[in-house]
């Protein structure tokens, strides 16, 4: 069971934060959202809160069966006051024995923020990521030719304008920066100094830095060299708005992203458009995505790893008896 939590805890979250709660009672698992761990300034409605739920449940899945269980999911508690999933395990008759590609991906899967190398994708893997995104309600979109990538591009570029012009984004950015490897040893979440390409500062240089010498213009231009490094965007839309769509979203997310890591695939966020209700809204409409969400963009490609980010110990996101 250790095992099995303990994969479901390395799931991504926004800036690392780690948002689950586990209550276990023999083999039911209850996933809960920790609400004290929200990003009220990048996800006021909890969105992206609920997909890093749904990714940490497809983990549970994957680790589940390949422990010897299945997995039946319970998602009806998602529309209530208090949102929960419910994952009762239940012992296989019989076992593959071939092993699990995706539980020995876990581990293994990260963002990866620095540049690519700008090599094209095959299409058989394309396909494969493609096939890996079937889920009830979400859609998949992924564009690999300039003429699709450049518009996109042009709103990941005002979307960090918009970002790193708002100082409660940067505030809450900033809170969230693990500057030194004191501060990961003490935290054991967020967005490490290495993970982000960074040297070891103290903080209070590491918030000058962030708030004086990161504009958003120098922003903009990362974020567009990232893109134009990569091989392909991705994007996850989702027909239903709320935590049900957000997790269910979650998951398809999760698999195609340790299905990219079987492949040697990098992936990064650039999910600023869908972050930014005018240019999600802009997004949809020069995507014609019609009543659909868009609600995760990615770029993806190959690259050498960064160092992956920090989690707490199980004990901190395990709840003692039923929840």
């Amino acid at each position: 069971m250790r095992r099995i939590l303990a994969a479901a805890a390395q799931a991504p979250s926004g800036h690392n934060t780690q948002p689950w709660r586990f209550a276990v009672e023999g083999l039911r698992i209850t996933i809960l959202p920790d609400l004290s761990r929200r990003l009220p300034a990048v996800d006021p409605d909890d969105h992206a809160l609920f997909i890093s739920l749904g990714c940490a449940l497809e983990n549970l899945v994957v680790a589940a069966r390949d422990e010897g269980y299945d997995a039946e999911v319970d998602d009806a508690g998602l529309d209530g006051e208090a949102p929960a999933l419910v994952v009762q395990l239940r012992p296989m008759q019989a076992v593959d024995s071939r092993g699990n590609g995706l539980r020995a991906a876990i581990p293994e899967r990260q963002s990866t923020r620095r540049t690519y190398d700008g090599r094209a994708i095959p299409s058989a893997d394309l396909r494969r990521l493609e096939s890996a995104s079937r889920q009830d309600g979400v859609g998949f979109h992924l564009f690999t030719d300039a003429g699709s990538i450049e518009p996109l591009v042009e709103l990941v570029e005002e979307g960090n304008r918009r970002q790193f012009g708002d100082p409660a984004f940067v505030e809450e950015l900033v809170s969230w920066i693990r500057f030194n490897p004191r501060e990961v040893r003490d935290r054991q979440d967020g967005l490490t100094h290495a993970v982000m390409g960074l040297p070891s500062i103290p903080r209070w240089l590491g918030r000058v830095v962030m708030t004086r010498f990161v504009t958003p213009g120098s922003q903009a231009r990362s974020a567009a060299r990232a893109i134009r490094s990569s091989a392909a965007l991705m994007l996850f839309t989702t027909d239903r708005a709320g935590p049900r769509g957000w997790v269910h979203l979650g998951r398809s997310f999760e698999r195609v992203a340790l299905t990219a890591t079987t492949l040697d695939i990098r992936q990064a966020h650039m999910n600023m458009p869908c972050e930014v209700s005018e240019l999600r809204e802009e997004l949809r409409r020069h995507l014609q995505l019609g009543a659909a969400h868009p609600l995760l963009l990615l770029r993806i490609g190959y690259g050498r790893p960064m160092p992956r980010s920090p989690r707490r110990p199980l004990a901190e996101v395990l709840l003692e008896g039923p929840p």
